[in-house]
């Protein structure tokens, strides 16, 4: 079963995801283009290191210039082409629905907010590592709670081979991101490089706080339709 494509847009295209995915992969080129020790040395310095940002003093030191703005910066960096390919291949599944929900605007900034608070989650819970986190894994871990809480039911069009045979099928998305979390939580046990608390750190956050994204109109728009219920059934009674 592979995923070939989400719940397509109906309000407006998805920029920001296509932006998302097209900045991935120019950084990552970039990181290409710098050869191994010059790639290191990037990874090292914009990566998330837990031991450094979880110093006491940090916040009233020179140091946090450099350190903090790494919160965000390595959401855009990647270890390698399978890195990059896996995850911007869920960011595009999960991302063009959930911006068309959120808006441009408000999808990006809910993409950053899930990333820093999935960074902090790592710090939290790994303060003594020195090996740099990196990889847009935890914003896109947002993205899914997000999705999650927002479209749980929507089709997502998989690819199936069944009798050798290639098939469509749909699936709804609960389906896989439930699947997901149960890997999450696998892999949390095993241990291993994978920054496991970012991603549910992230996929928490999205789940928490999506609906605070939600345009205005948006959000008011199900009181509204109670409200109107409530009266039609007020009417029927009379």
């Amino acid at each position: 079963m592979i995923p070939i494509r989400g719940a397509p847009a109906k309000q407006c295209r998805p920029w920001v995801t296509l932006g998302l995915i097209a900045v991935n992969v120019a950084i990552f080129l970039y990181q290409w283009h710098l050869g191994a020790e010059g790639a290191a040395n990037l990874l090292r310095q914009k990566g998330a290191v837990a031991a450094k940002l979880s110093q006491p003093n940090l916040v009233t030191s020179y140091q946090a210039l450099k350190l903090l703005p790494t919160m965000f910066s390595h959401l855009f960096l990647h270890a390698g082409w399978l890195h990059l390919i896996g995850n911007m291949w869920v960011l595009w599944l999960f991302g063009e629905g959930l911006e068309d929900d959120l808006g441009h605007w408000r999808f990006l900034v809910f993409y950053l907010f899930c990333g820093f608070f999935a960074g902090l989650f790592h710090v939290l819970a790994a303060w003594r590592l020195t090996a740099p986190l990196i990889g847009a894994s935890g914003a896109i871990a947002g993205v899914l709670g997000g999705y999650l809480v927002r479209r749980p039911k929507a089709d997502i069009r998989t690819l199936v081979f069944w009798h050798l045979r290639p098939n469509t099928w749909q699936v709804p998305a609960f389906v896989y991101l439930l699947l997901w979390l149960g890997l999450q939580f696998y892999g949390l046990r095993q241990g291993g490089p994978v920054g496991w608390v970012a991603h549910l750190g992230g996929f928490g956050i999205g789940m928490l706080t999506v609906n605070y994204f939600l345009p205005v109109n948006a959000a008011a728009r199900p009181q509204k339709a109670k409200v109107r219920k409530r009266r039609g059934g007020k009417g029927k009674k009379r």
